[in-house]
């Protein structure tokens, strides 16, 4: 999301020049050339209002709401709507998402009764998570996969990571079939989306909801991205993730039985500064939309309702990165969910087994000390470190991720 720029703009400019057209097309067809546009209800509130209640700033809320008219116009129940109506839908769809709840200060402000609020929510929930695969994107180019792996190199030493796995659990009332399918590791029902994440908090992808008791292997496998990697789409790249099996693209921890030395302890360590990234942003999510802190009672059948809602916070959150809207509180980190090593599967034992050999040789290349006593890095034939930008460049590594960079890897091939 953050690597592609020219689609901001474009989105942007899309959504001015449609208004504007619209709005020109409205006016001429109801002889009112000449009056004067009604001023905006957004235009009326004073910036400190609209931080502390909807937790954005006007230019964001500005893009928001021109980002839904444009939507409506395209809707045959909705292309009618004018600014002022619209903006009253988004602030009261964005004090939900800000606070959980629908205050009637806030819907008398829109000049909506509390029927037609619970629905501009669920419109605006809809149209907002719609946007998701324009606002959270993987990154498919080659200078965007550096740019992410550039990030999370300088953080971590970690290197061709191109993003943070992570599982975003949502408070909900389960059904009353089956509820234990929504007890997740931390003891609480929930639903849970997988993320995926940059070093700066930016979403790079969002899964299908899920009840919170599922394995986060079961979501990573069936997920648009890992077939994406699977089909090569993506390089000799991985995502960096704890309760996963270890793979080619999935770089795990070490298991504590494996850890035989000080540059596996460092890399562990690495490790889990990395995963730090997946837990402050989706601290940074709840943190701004406490509407995710408890969602209420999911319907057996259908979780469509409350993943819109989750969908469309995912969406609002890059765009407030985008627009570098400051949190509204101090930012408290998700906690890790306590979840077991992934279990080895017998017709995946050749995978791991070549995925431990990559993850041992980028470890020894690239948080090896000469200091650690035997000297494996002397064993194995290899010298010296991959990362540090003083040391000898152009070393050649052995394994698929491991001393050669992610510019160097895909250049060359």
């Amino acid at each position: 999301m953050a690597y592609a720029p020219a689609v901001w703009l474009a989105v942007q400019e899309h959504v001015f020049r449609t208004a504007n057209e619209n709005l020109n097309l409205t006016k001429y067809s109801q002889g009112r050339t000449n009056v004067n546009v009604t001023q905006r209800l957004l235009d009326q509130l004073d910036d400190a209002f609209l931080f502390n209640n909807f937790h954005f700033n006007r230019p964001c809320l500005t893009f928001i709401a021109d980002l839904i008219r444009t939507s409506l116009h395209t809707d045959s129940h909705d292309q009618h709507k004018d600014s002022q109506q619209v903006d009253a839908m988004v602030l009261v769809a964005l004090y939900f998402y800000a606070n959980g709840t629908l205050s009637q200060k806030i819907t008398d402000l829109a000049g909506l009764d509390k029927t037609t609020a619970t629905d501009a929510v669920k419109t605006v929930s809809r149209l907002l998570a719609g946007f998701a695969e324009k606002f959270i994107t993987f990154p498919g180019s080659h200078n965007d996969r550096v740019c992410v792996a550039q990030g999370l190199k300088d953080l971590s030493r970690i290197p061709n990571a191109v993003g943070v796995l992570g599982c975003m659990h949502i408070k909900v009332t389960p059904p009353v079939e089956n509820p234990a399918l929504y007890k997740n590791s931390l003891d609480y029902n929930s639903l849970m989306v997988q993320t995926i994440c940059d070093v700066n908090g930016n979403l790079l992808a969002v899964e299908k909801c899920c009840p919170g008791a599922t394995p986060a292997q079961q979501i990573w496998e069936k997920s648009v991205i890992f077939q994406h990697f699977k089909q090569g789409y993506n390089g000799p790249t991985w995502v960096i993730g704890h309760g996963y099996q270890l793979s080619t693209c999935v770089l795990t921890p070490k298991h504590p039985s494996k850890v035989k030395n000080a540059a596996s302890l460092s890399y562990n360590a690495a490790h889990q500064k990395a995963l730090s990234c997946s837990q402050k942003t989706i601290g940074s999510i709840k943190n701004r939309f406490r509407c995710l802190e408890d969602l209420g009672q999911v319907h057996s059948g259908t979780v469509d309702h409350v993943a819109r809602v989750i969908y469309a916070c995912c969406v609002l959150h890059n765009i407030a990165k985008k627009f570098s809207v400051p949190l509204p509180r101090e930012l408290v980190p998700e906690p890790l969910h306590p979840v077991p090593f992934a279990a080895e599967r017998p017709e995946s034992a050749t995978t791991i087994s070549e995925a431990e050999k990559i993850q041992d040789d980028m470890i020894l290349t690239c948080f090896h000390s000469p200091s650690d006593e035997p000297s494996q890095a002397a064993e194995a034939g290899l010298q010296g470190g991959c990362w540090d930008d003083e040391e000898e460049e152009g070393s050649p590594g052995r394994g698929q991720h491991g001393s050669e960079t992610l510019q160097t890897q895909e250049q060359d091939s």
